[in-house]
């Protein structure tokens, strides 16, 4: 028999085509005992509408709905009896050999035109064998519905034999083919005539191992999609070009099943990581074409991709074929550790620790989006997502081009460009059309040419860090000592990739800067202030620092070009302070602005009272809204939401003032005062409350409503704040205290 040639069912045992001399002769094909039971009738939702798929393939081929089709390679060993052991292809095998036994007896051919039917047998437990025997053998009544009742009622079926879950699967498989081809004839000599067929390939010279049998059976003891798809999927590519085609399922079975078994986590199952990598690539050609990832079933997927109406079908398989060939021979977990770290920064490699990843706790990429493309995480979250998406992509494209277009040296140094510029376009990273082809453009772009285009124009990835990109590009240029100083920065957590918070002049400060940040951060926050109003403006709200959380500290040192001057002239400026920076060192800067302060500003109240800290997002809104011209200020709980929980941060002050004092005092504070739960401290036992107004401090009474009508609050005192030019002469947080210190009697 000669080596990988096309066959049909019927001619696989046919002598006279026989055209190798040296080749044994095919007597009979036996599934091993070690092969999984026949899966393809297993009667499960997604193995139903699998199965129900193949059968369209089939029926459109042998009626000549469609073009003949090939499903692909079988592979075995032939012993010296002529016995085929199947090592893959059982599935495929099995099928054939019920539809050629239904389309025979329903077509009353003879007896022994289908003789060859008895040389399949399963080894796999007696039921299966014999019930492969007799079936050959029987001719059902084809009125019957479903078939399968008929068989079941044969006296050579004993009920046991329904529990085995080979013949449970054939029977459903009888009874799915008798309804698809059921009302059609004239099929057995289009099964002659070749319309399906499959390549075999005897396996020479090979022991028949545990180990064999499980790698070239590696897609799974389940039945899953991949089977079918790929046959489909070869089908369409036999259409545009057979020796396309030839290849690729060569390669399925061997080179790129070996990329994929180190990752088959010990049971032998790479099925689900294919078909993921697969989507993956698939998706990449969409947004290359400015078009969304697909949500559709893999095989409509494959049809847009490569179907007749797609006219780049055969160069999307084109690529495809590239895309997976760049793994082969390559120890894919060694490379990411090599050109990535996830704990941290390290020199000559690119810190991805800040991606949101999925279940994998490594920097391997590639095992990650065949674990986790296309799953969500939590129902609105992609476990992978687009930002890993562009960053996987970038290693393909570097694996495909690796030499002449793109050295080792240079994807060093310019992966670190792409991961900048993915945490840098949170915005545009929202799997957009208007920006998702332009970023994979500028992908290609920094990869063979080191640099990115910065035009306000050009779309794609954040304008913000292109600038910054470009601009450390040409810095870089000039001052290649700077190198390690910037990496370093780009790797603080708090940077995330962008330091013009610094910027590229001051990269001495590298080392001050992750000194500062190894401080209390509510320290840093306080001590920032007393240089000068670092915050960032976000509508009606203002962005300030946090003692607890990073969001902030990002927020602020990533803000855009022009915005960012006032926050990096105040960092810079605490910075030359200390070439080493501690928490005493920080509040002895604290303790000197307040000396030297004489007016009582908003900055000065921030400064000395860490109570009007949160240590939550950062965020105050004054109630002049725009702009801080105000002393009516709330710290706000929440990131966005002025309805959430807030305080005055005066009143906020003086409670915990009075608490810090004496923890018995009988007060109430709300902790919504946008809306008056709170904008008046409650001094329960006095029966009084005390609230700020610009230039004064109001004690008031309850007056209980009536009738439905809400309270009422009356004035009865009222102590003016020195101010000049509207700025307070004296500690507004203090004169309150001592009034109510003594209100209270305290």
């Amino acid at each position: 028999m000669a080596l990988s040639k096309k066959y049909t069912f019927i001619d696989l045992f046919d002598e006279s085509k026989e055209q190798n001399a040296d080749a044994q002769q095919l007597k009979c094909i036996e599934v091993p005992s070690i092969q999984r039971d026949y899966a393809q009738g297993r009667n499960q939702i997604e193995v139903k509408r699998i199965r129900e798929r193949f059968l369209d393939s089939l029926y459109d081929a042998i009626t000549g709905t469609s073009l003949p089709i090939t499903l692909d390679f079988v592979y075995g060993d032939i012993d010296s009896k002529g016995k085929l052991v199947p090592l893959d292809g059982q599935q495929r095998l099995t099928t054939l050999f019920l539809l050629h036994w239904y389309i025979s007896r329903h077509e009353n051919v003879s007896i022994d035109a289908i003789a060859f039917l008895d040389n399949f047998s399963y080894a796999t437990r007696y039921s299966a064998r014999e019930f492969c025997r007799h079936l050959v053998r029987f001719s059902p009544n084809f009125d019957e519905s479903p078939l399968s009742n008929d068989i079941i009622d044969q006296e050579w079926m004993p009920i046991d034999w329904q529990h085995d879950p080979t013949i449970r699967s054939m029977l459903q498989m009888i009874d799915d083919i008798h309804e698809k081809f059921k009302n059609a004839f004239g099929l057995w000599e289009k099964l002659k005539e070749g319309v399906v067929s499959f390549y075999f390939l005897p396996i020479k010279d090979m022991g028949l191992t545990d180990e064999l049998y499980i790698k070239m059976n590696s897609r799974g003891k389940a039945l899953t999609e991949f089977e079918h798809f790929k046959a489909e999927w070869e089908r369409r590519i036999q259409e545009l070009d057979v020796e396309v085609k030839n290849r690729i399922s060569r390669k399925i079975d061997t080179e790129w099943t070996d990329v994929f078994w180190p990752f088959h986590e010990g049971n032998g199952i790479i099925d689900s990581k294919f078909m993921r990598y697969f989507r993956f690539l698939c998706d990449v050609i969409r947004f290359k074409q400015g078009l969304l990832r697909g949500e559709e079933d893999i095989f409509d997927l494959a049809a847009q991709m490569f179907g007749p109406t797609n006219p780049d079908a055969l160069k999307n398989i084109l690529w495809i074929e590239q895309a997976f060939d760049c793994w082969k021979g390559v120890d894919i977990s060694a490379l990411f550790d090599k050109f990535f770290s996830i704990t941290g920064h390290a020199a000559g490699k690119c810190l991805i620790s800040a991606f949101r990843r999925g279940e994998s706790d490594s920097a391997n990429l590639f095992e990650e989006c065949c674990l986790n493309y296309g799953d969500w995480a939590n129902g609105h979250s992609r476990k992978f997502p687009i930002g890993r998406s562009v960053l996987l992509y970038s290693v393909v494209f570097y694996l495909q081009n690796k030499g002449e277009v793109i050295s080792e040296s240079q994807f060093v140094r310019r992966i670190r460009i792409i991961a900048n510029l993915i945490k840098g376009s949170e915005f545009e990273l929202r799997e957009r059309e208007d920006t998702i082809s332009a970023i994979f453009r500028q992908v290609e772009e920094v990869l063979v040419t080191g640099d990115v285009d910065s035009a306000t124009d050009a779309g794609g990835f954040g304008y913000n860090q292109r600038v910054e990109e470009h601009d450390k590009v040409l810095w870089l240029a000039e001052h290649p000592d700077d190198a390690e100083h910037m990496f370093s920065l780009e790797d603080h957590k708090l940077l995330y990739g962008a330091v013009r918070a610094i910027g590229v002049e001051n990269l001495k400060y590298a080392s001050r800067f992750e000194s500062l940040f190894s401080c209390d951060w509510a320290l840093v926050d306080r001590a920032m202030l007393t240089i000068g109003d670092y915050s960032m403006k976000v509508r009606d709200r203002f962005q300030f620092g946090s003692g607890k959380m990073e969001t902030p500290w990002r927020l602020i040192f990533r803000n855009g070009h022009d915005l960012i001057v006032t926050t990096r002239n105040v960092l810079n400026a605490l910075l030359e302070k200390h070439e080493v920076f501690d928490d005493v060192k920080l509040k002895a800067i604290i303790d000197q602005y307040l000396n030297d302060t004489p007016q009582y500003d908003w900055r000065h109240y921030l400064v000395k009272y860490a109570s009007m800290h949160l240590n939550r997002y950062g965020m105050y809104r004054w109630k002049s809204g725009f702009e801080k011209t105000s002393y009516d200020i709330l710290a706000m709980w929440t990131e966005k939401n002025i309805t959430g929980r807030n305080w005055n941060i005066f009143l906020k002050a003086l409670y915990d003032k009075i608490k810090g004092v004496r923890p018995d005092a009988n007060i109430k504070l709300g902790s919504y005062a946008y809306v008056h739960d709170g904008d008046k401290l409650e001094l329960v036992s006095a029966k009084k409350y005390i609230g700020f107004e610009e230039s004064a401090i109001n004690i008031y009474e309850r007056i209980p409503g009536n009738d439905g009508n809400a309270d009422t609050y009356n004035v009865v005192e009222t102590l003016v704040i020195p101010q000049t030019n509207g700025i307070d002469e004296q500690d507004r947080v203090e004169l309150a205290y001592q009034r109510v210190m003594k209100i209270l009697n305290i």
